[in-house]
């Protein structure tokens, strides 16, 4: 592809990042998450009844929940401190909740955009958090494309596509800071994407520890 220099690593592992945490105390994770912003206003309200682990049925947290308009705007081809929400309750104790009910210690997150899985560990040894979710998703992404990886793609027209994303990737920062860094990393893992960049959520699979991730 003329003018398309496409850069690949010999390497596909990748690695969840720990986040790192603040001293806020951490809630429960066997109940949803308390309904009071840091300001100490209702953010939203769970009906109130009691909550059993084991009968209660699989659902994310409501920053990660499934919806059209999820309550995170990220673009996740970057850093999760580029979130940006109109959300009043995105605090650092929130991110801190379990991103999940029931709480889990380890998940995987699926798309059908993705020839693998995201694995999210819990980096506080007890229950992944919305924080871990956001943290590994991006360094999942991060992680540079094999020779072997583009090839499985199968298709001229897919490869093409990959590596059009790519250079939309980087091109966007052309006189920026950061440019020849982006171009030089070569095709990642997030253009495999094809540009659906648009973070929609986490919806249950019907396996707890299996989370299917929404993107648009």
């Amino acid at each position: 592809m003329p003018g398309r220099h496409v850069h690949f690593s010999t390497e596909s592992t990748f690695y969840s990042p720990r986040p790192e945490l603040s001293s806020l105390p951490l809630s429960d994770p066997s109940y949803p998450p308390s309904p009071y912003n840091h300001h100490g206003n209702v953010a939203y309200a769970p009906p109130r009844r009691a909550y059993t682990v084991s009968a209660s049925p699989a659902r994310a947290n409501p920053l990660l929940a499934h919806s059209d308009a999820p309550l995170l705007n990220y673009d996740i081809s970057f850093p999760p401190s580029t979130i940006t929400t109109t959300f009043p309750g995105l605090t650092t104790s929130a991110l801190k909740e379990p991103a999940v009910y029931p709480a889990q210690r380890a998940i995987a997150l699926t798309t059908p955009h993705l020839p693998w899985s995201v694995p999210v560990v819990a980096a506080n040894g007890a229950y992944v958090t919305v924080s871990d979710v956001l943290g590994a998703l991006h360094a999942a992404l991060r992680a540079r494309v094999t020779p072997a990886e583009f090839s499985a793609l199968g298709s001229r027209k897919l490869m093409r596509r990959a590596t059009d994303a790519y250079t939309r990737r980087y091109m966007r920062l052309k006189g920026h800071r950061g440019y020849a860094e982006e171009k030089a990393g070569g095709v990642h893992r997030v253009d495999f994407l094809m540009g659906c960049t648009k973070f929609k959520g986490l919806s249950a699979t019907g396996t707890p520890d299996v989370w299917r991730l929404h993107v648009a």
